[in-house]
């Protein structure tokens, strides 16, 4: 009995379509559990803004607290922070020499200062011996003298660099700490790595922080992770995360030194955490910042919102004016349906080996099938390939593990099914209507059930996507889908390499018209393909190098107002009307620009496939993202094609109007 290839791969598509279902209403259902957020400012930010506008510190606390803070990030004590509160008086190597060479001041300091010498005054014995304590076990020089000036002062003689040792962590304030619990606020702790930290003082850092109650978070302060480079002290402060349940912050575009060992180690207490740093908010508006952070809880899954305040708007009232935008805040994310408290964490789930293979075998099967439209010869030999691919992949499974095969399964996914939606629909850019009596509603049910598929076979693959890659490192953005830049190329080129050479019958004219001259409109078409080609990489990914247009900017705040989902440009503005004129070129008989627009068209189906990758994305944000683009892709697809109808049947008329006369 004959094996009915076809019939084979699409039934093993379908079971993969109908598992990645599966998985999205299990992940579906997760997502729903996962929306509590919680909204975080640091305690030294707000001791600037009560400064600022000299107002009481703990006042400020409970306003905030009554507006939506319910954490408050908790600093280690340094030299500059300790300064900044009147807390201890510090003398640089400058400030010594002044006193050595005025002579009314020598009786306080009468030597001669050495380079990087430092004096720090204090008159809290507690706080004195903390810093005293703190220096002797980073630097062996640093000497103290008692009662120099009168009794009840400290002082403090040291010599190392001034910069180091400014910022250098002395602990967590038990003062603070008291005051923030009394204020019923959860605490966030932010300790601080240092280049001399060794075992020994990691161990004392890590039970320092143990002692302390009722800890919300840890979210590593500055540039690098505690124990950072040592693996072995990375790994020892995983594992003390682990065993105190203590969760921790990863800032999201921060690229803290040594966050992805300790994510790697105990994903399942990771956080996402957003901040709008302190230079941005200097520039940006209350308007502005509230949509950002709205389009963070909804679209990357953050649920830390670590606030820093406004501190140098312009504005009759500063502290109302962060009042309300705390506020402002905390109503937006509610009415979108988060929830203001202590952050969620994301169950570990894993999608199960099982449902990995059968989605495998729908993408093999896919990817067959594209393989069989390129090159026919291959078509009698579809069911061993089947066979031989599949056994690699439980090859690969053996060998480079589960999350490897994921990505490598992912980026099959993003590769093939773009490319599959536009070449197994062919027959709407290619066949030749014979039937044209039906007229413009003939041309635009073609566009209608042409953009339909195209659209159906991308979601089946962006299912697909988004299902492999449903696993809590993925949704956490701890693992990330790789080869964003290739899936957004492979596609277009291989959909070129069909429709310019795979369809065409006589392949020696198109090696003849490559021979002729270039004319300029030649000329030009290639420089508008290139410079589409050039924009549509760099504004592909998380990050590009061109800005986005105020303009554009405008419609996407406008689009997200209204619809919640924000559709992609490339896919209703781009994708779906170039595909749709590409139709209504073929019914019209109009050939000349039509593979370039099915081409440059094919940027619909793989902006699909992509939405379904950012998996740090809830699966109904997705879904939704993608029906609006394609109901807005419909609307101006019929409106452009309605229009060249109406060109091409009026250009007609006055043709046959004058060839009559």
């Amino acid at each position: 009995m004959k094996i009915n290839s076809k019939k084979v791969f699409i039934f093993f598509i379908l079971i993969a379509l109908i598992v990645s279902v599966i998985v999205g209403i299990q992940r579906f259902n997760l997502e729903n559990s996962f929306k509590q957020v919680e909204m975080v400012i640091s305690l030294n930010n707000v001791r600037e803004l009560a400064l600022k506008e000299r107002y009481d510190e703990n006042q400020l606390l409970t306003q905030l607290k009554s507006k939506g803070i319910t954490g408050i990030a908790i600093h280690e004590d340094t030299l500059e922070s300790l300064i900044f509160q009147g807390k201890i008086a510090f003398l640089s190597t400058n400030d010594l020499s002044k006193i050595k060479f005025t002579d009314n001041l020598q009786f306080l300091y009468s030597s001669q200062p050495s380079p990087g010498e430092f004096m720090i005054i204090s008159n809290d014995y507690s706080l004195f011996q903390r810093i005293n304590e703190t220096f002797n076990q980073y630097y062996d020089e640093a000497t103290i003298l008692q009662d120099v000036f009168s009794e009840g002062d400290y002082c403090l003689i040291g010599n190392a660099d001034e910069e180091e040792i400014l910022k250098l962590g002395l602990g967590f304030s038990e003062r603070d700490i008291d005051k923030i619990h009394k204020l019923g606020f959860n605490i966030v702790l932010r300790p601080k790595n240092s280049s001399k930290l060794n075992n020994s003082l990691l161990s004392k850092k890590l039970s320092e922080i143990e002692t302390i109650d009722k800890v919300s978070s840890i979210i590593f302060d500055e540039e690098e992770v505690l124990g950072y480079p040592s693996e072995t002290m990375l790994f020892e402060a995983a594992t003390f995360l682990q065993k105190n349940n203590y969760p921790f912050g990863i800032i999201e575009f921060a690229s803290q030194k040594g966050i992805q060992n300790i994510a790697d180690n105990i994903s399942e207490l990771a956080i996402r955490v957003h901040s709008i740093t302190s230079e941005e908010m200097e520039k940006i508006s209350l308007n502005t910042a509230i949509e950002r952070w709205v389009r963070a809880a909804q679209e990357r899954n953050i649920r830390i919102f670590y606030l820093n305040p406004f501190l140098k708007t312009r504005v009759p009232d500063l502290i109302q004016y962060n009042l309300d935008y705390v506020e402002k805040i905390k109503n937006n994310i509610i009415e979108n349906g988060f929830i203001v408290d202590k952050a969620s964490l994301f169950p570990p789930y894993q999608i199960p080996w099982i449902f990995i293979y059968l989605i495998g075998l729908g993408v093999v099967s896919a990817g067959i099938m594209l393989l069989i439209e390129i090159f026919q010869g291959i078509k009698k030999y579809s069911i061993l390939l089947f066979v031989i691919l599949f056994a690699f992949l439980i090859v690969m499974n053996i060998f480079i593990g589960k999350i490897f095969l994921m990505k490598i399964l992912a980026l099959a996914s993003a590769l093939v099914f773009p490319a599959l939606a536009i070449i197994k629909n062919k027959k709407y850019f290619t066949i030749t209507l014979t039937k044209k009596s039906s007229g413009l509603l003939g041309m635009l049910k073609n566009i209608f059930f042409g953009i339909s598929w195209i659209m159906l076979i991308s979601v089946t693959g962006g299912m697909i996507i988004g299902a492999l890659l449903t696993h809590y490192k993925f949704i956490l953005a701890i693992q990330l889908f790789s080869g964003i830049k290739v899936a957004y190329i492979f596609p277009l080129a291989i959909v070129a390499f069909y429709f310019w050479w795979v369809c065409r019958k006589d392949k020696r004219l198109l090696i003849d018209d490559l021979k002729n001259p270039i004319l300029f409109e030649h000329a030009l078409f290639l420089f508008v393909f290139l410079v589409f080609g050039v924009i549509y990489i760099a504004r592909s990914g998380n990050f590009s190098f061109l800005p986005v247009l105020g303009i554009e900017e405008k419609m996407r705040l406008l689009l997200e107002n209204i619809l919640v989902a924000r559709p992609r440009n490339k896919e209703f503005l781009i994708g779906y009307p170039l595909i749709s004129l590409a139709i209504a070129m073929n019914y019209l008989d109009l050939h000349y620009l039509k593979i370039p627009f099915i081409i440059m068209g094919t940027v619909a189906p793989v902006t699909i496939v992509n939405t379904f990758c950012h998996v740090h994305t809830s699966i109904f944000f997705s879904i939704l993202r993608t029906f609006h683009g394609y109901w807005l892709g419909l609307i101006i697809s019929f409106f452009l094609a309605f229009l060249l109808f109406i060109l091409c049947r009026n250009f007609m008329e006055r043709l046959n109007v004058k060839s009559g006369e």
